[in-house]
């Protein structure tokens, strides 16, 4: 008779483990299994039941309207600065003010045109006021805040996740109560296998508290490369250009310079081929007069 408990009651704690899964499985479960029957459903659909209705039980600070909202936000800024470097260090600045950290930074200097790119992460509830310190430090190109609310989800995780520990700890006793060697494989996998879903759950919530404890803020910062600074008088100005029109023809005459060095080879392998065709041409025509 004691067999035959431990026997159902592990029956029972597995069909209820299937039903701790995400609601729109419920469907496919339903369907690949049939063999379960009218009452090993019912089992399911009460360990859901129980997973979304204990949670928010725990205390009324769960329940939406108090509960710490699960916001994960992302802004994105481009500014037009007249020195890179200085804004670069104010940047730097205010990320270390605010308590958040350099992700990635990363600058470039093409044509006339310089720019860096900084992604920092910065806490959350302080995101809002960096982003506008951040507006201040340049004329603002583009910017753009993005959330994604992610509270339902965090709940239900945790829920899942408490029902799975229930009964995790339920298979346990059952575990130390099995006599025969059948039984203790058949709770040891169902253990194995609840506690890689729990893993799973815990993980994604673990992935939740990092991305909304934490914003991201996409920062490029573009600084416009003068070609011909500005001396206030046109004498000045002419000779800047004078002096970049020098510079532009020995860039000329260096290029030149090199390319005649990288074909020289096949010009005197041409140049030789060409002497010894025409003596060739000439020895021959001799002979024939």
């Amino acid at each position: 008779m004691k067999k035959i408990l431990i026997a159902i009651l592990l029956a029972a704690f597995i069909l209820a483990g299937c039903g701790a899964k995400p609601a729109r499985r419920s469907g496919e479960n339903q369907t690949a299994a049939p063999d379960y029957g009218q009452n090993n459903m019912a089992v399911q659909d009460m360990a859901v039941q129980d997973a979304r209705t204990q949670a928010p039980q725990e205390g009324s600070k769960n329940l939406p309207g108090t509960i710490d909202r699960k916001i994960i936000k992302n802004g994105t800024l481009h500014l037009q600065v007249n020195d890179l470097k200085k804004t670069e260090t104010q940047v730097f600045s205010l990320i270390q003010e605010y308590g958040g950290y350099i992700q990635s930074s990363s600058s470039r200097d093409e044509n006339k045109e310089v720019w860096s790119e900084i992604v920092a992460r910065v806490p959350s509830d302080r995101f809002e006021e960096f982003f506008g310190r951040l507006k201040q430090l340049g004329r603002v190109n583009y910017d753009n805040i993005s959330t994604q609310d992610v509270t339902e989800e965090y709940i239900d995780l945790s829920a899942r996740i408490k029902v799975l520990k229930a009964q995790e700890e339920r298979l346990i006793r059952l575990l130390a109560k099995a006599e025969k060697i059948e039984d203790l494989l058949r709770i040891e996998n169902e253990l194995t296998r609840m506690r890689s879903e729990i893993e799973q759950l815990q993980g994604r919530i673990n992935y939740l508290d990092r991305a909304t404890g934490y914003s991201t803020v996409n920062i490029r910062i573009q600084q416009q490369v003068t070609a011909y600074p500005e001396t206030g008088n046109a004498p000045g100005n002419i000779l800047y250009k004078l002096k970049d029109g020098w510079i532009t023809f020995f860039n000329l005459l260096i290029a030149v310079v090199e390319t005649l060095a990288w074909v020289s080879p096949y010009i005197i392998l041409t140049a030789i081929f060409t002497v010894v065709y025409l003596k060739y041409l000439k020895k021959n025509t001799g002979k024939g007069a």
